[in-house]
């Protein structure tokens, strides 16, 4: 899979699945060991629903692949104004007012 195709999946799957906590959400893939990594970043602890949320997106981006793929599914906790620590493709990244700078 081509990096934008990968990365569409990721903003496809978080469709109405992002809470306020989450900072980023990345993609990278692992073609030696089959594995689709994902990684979620969170100011803070997730709340349930929010970690609920970017493992229901996991699933949607993992369908995109047919078996023997696995998953990797990353969340981290990185609250302000730690910096964030995307993998290889980011397809999310929440604005903070440091980025207006």
């Amino acid at each position: 899979m081509e990096d934008h195709a990968l990365t569409l999946s990721l903003v496809r799957g978080l469709l109405g699945e992002v809470h306020p906590e989450l900072r980023a959400a990345s993609v990278e893939l692992d073609a030696s060991s089959n594995l689709v990594r994902l990684r979620f970043e969170y100011d803070g602890e997730p709340s349930n629903a929010a970690r609920d949320s970017c493992s229901f997106a996991a699933t949607g981006v993992i369908a995109d692949f047919p078996a023997p793929w696995g998953l990797d599914e990353q969340h981290l906790v990185r609250p302000r104004p730690q910096p964030i620590k995307p993998l290889a493709l980011l397809a999310y990244r929440r604005w903070e007012p440091e980025d207006a700078a």
